[in-house]
């Protein structure tokens, strides 16, 4: 089996930087779960409208929001925050 490898954009690493310690933990163990499973987008949901392609992940109140690249075993981590605000945020960067 081939596991995924999640990689972080540096504008993830920067929402990451923003969260309690505690919040932190919980997501990288999520993270490390996607890695392992042999089909991590069943844990998730595809976006819509100008964010289709993407999926984003619920940990608590917080969203993993990731791009699968095509036709390799990555997952691309686009941007981590609140549910509240983490889609206005993301499409600023899209």
């Amino acid at each position: 089996m081939m596991s995924y490898k999640f990689i972080p954009t540096i504008e993830f690493k920067e929402d990451l930087k923003e969260l309690d310690g505690s919040v932190v933990k919980f997501i990288l163990k999520y993270i490390k779960k996607l890695e392992s499973s042999e089909n991590p987008k069943a844990y998730g949901k595809e976006l819509s409208g100008n964010m289709v392609g993407l999926y984003r992940f619920r940990v608590s109140d917080y969203r993993i929001v990731v791009k699968f690249i095509n036709n390799t075993f990555i997952i691309q981590g686009l941007g981590i925050g609140h549910r509240k605000n983490i889609y206005k945020i993301l499409e600023k960067r899209l």
